[in-house]
């Protein structure tokens, strides 16, 4: 896993009788089940993981988890092709933006001179065949890797980024918008090679700092925040939630005005800004960095929740063993304690508030046509590399 979005399918695709409880670890890459085998057994369990297109094994509990992929003939998360992809995508992109460039008055007009509604006449309802033909391929490609999963997540009814984004590019070509659906496809390829990267940044960080892959076997810290429930629950009702508004947007509007395809154009933006992929990854990431560094110093935080009581009253979260001083912790480690889950919690509202902040710049951006299509993706997954590295500076305990 390198998404929320997986965890999400894979808490759908395991939402049957004799699931007992399920816990991500998304910088480990484990998912953690607990089931009754009366009702279901683990060859069942993989099986139901694997139809969704994700690779997927076993691991015994405890066990430590290093990059196993290929032992067990998984193939690597992102292999070389998938950069080929993008960087083909973007190639196409540029050779779209330079023909159009040929024929236009000046460089600015050519790169952001477009319209952001449906090519109803000027440059973008002249454009020729040349340019539409390569915006067409940047599009293919960029969509190339994205397309696989989001047909998986429409088969399991889900609307994750990977559909939101494909709708979005292909809505931009059927409204003669190329040049944007272009960007939108190859910048998403990009996008998510930077999410993917930034989460094996941080395995990689984590991995360094304890001698292995993260999932050390602890059960504590897959002990849920109160925050990282809350946040689920709220992305829950979050992404139908603006994705009715999305429709919404589509349909009322042009009732009155008649401009069906400006709001098309926006309903569009709207659909990918209804995937909360920074919102879900901004607890987690922040939790584990937070545990792993105050182990390194001797003091074992029992997952989030032990970090949000720790943060309110350390001396009661030591008394209940929320967090254990390891021998050869330093003197001051029952104040260091209090003082890093402080921080720990600070740093998850940073990530929290960028989230929601970008979301609601974006939302409102869309109502007023503000907001170009392409500017919406790399916003959006922008965000979710910026929590993931801010998280991470908490694996240098102060």
């Amino acid at each position: 896993m390198d998404c929320a979005d997986e965890a999400s399918l894979i808490r759908h695709v395991l939402d049957v009788p004799g699931i007992l409880h399920i816990e991500f670890d998304l910088v480990g890459r484990q998912v953690s089940v607990s089931y009754d085998p009366a009702l279901l057994q683990p060859d069942e369990i993989l099986a139901r993981v694997g139809r969704t297109g994700l690779g997927v094994h076993a691991h015994a509990h405890g066990e430590h988890v290093h990059d196993d992929h290929h032992a067990h003939g998984q193939a690597p998360a992102h292999p070389d092709r998938t950069w080929l992809w993008a960087v083909a995508s973007g190639a196409l992109m540029l050779t779209g933006w330079a023909l159009d460039a040929w024929r236009a008055d000046t460089w600015v007009e050519a790169l952001v001179g477009h319209d952001h509604g449906p090519a109803e006449g000027g440059a973008a309802g002249t454009r020729p065949i040349t340019s539409v033909a390569a915006y067409a391929a940047s599009i293919i490609l960029g969509l190339a890797p994205v397309l696989p999963r989001a047909l998986v997540s429409l088969r399991y009814l889900r609307l994750d980024m990977h559909v939101l984004v494909s709708v979005s590019a292909l809505g931009a070509a059927a409204v003669g918008q190329w040049a944007e659906g272009a960007a939108v496809a190859c910048l998403f390829a990009l996008a998510h090679l930077m999410e993917a990267w930034s989460i094996e940044r941080a395995r990689i960080a984590v991995s360094e700092l304890v001698g292995h892959e993260p999932g050390w076997g602890e059960d504590g810290h897959r002990t849920s925040a109160g925050v990282e429930r809350w946040i689920e629950r709220f992305a829950a009702v979050y992404t139908p939630l603006v994705t009715s508004a999305a429709l919404t947007l589509v349909v009322v509007p042009p009732l009155f005005d008649g401009a069906w395809g400006t709001w098309f154009y926006r309903g569009l933006i709207f659909l990918v800004l209804a995937c909360p992929c920074a919102l879900v990854i901004s607890t987690p990431v922040t939790v584990v960095a937070a545990v792993t560094s105050a182990a390194r110093r001797g003091v074992l935080f029992k997952g989030g929740l032990a970090l949000e009581r720790a943060a309110a009253d350390a001396p009661g979260a030591l008394a209940r063993h929320d967090v254990v001083l390891m021998p050869g912790a330093a003197a001051d480690a029952g104040t260091f304690a209090g003082t890093h889950a402080r921080r720990a919690l600070g740093v998850i509202r940073q990530n929290v508030t960028l989230a929601l902040l970008t979301k609601l710049a974006f939302l409102v951006s869309a109502v007023m046509g503000a907001a170009p299509l392409w500017l919406a993706v790399l916003a959006d997954t922008g965000a979710t590399v910026a929590v993931t590295l801010n998280g991470l500076r908490l694996l240098r305990a102060k």
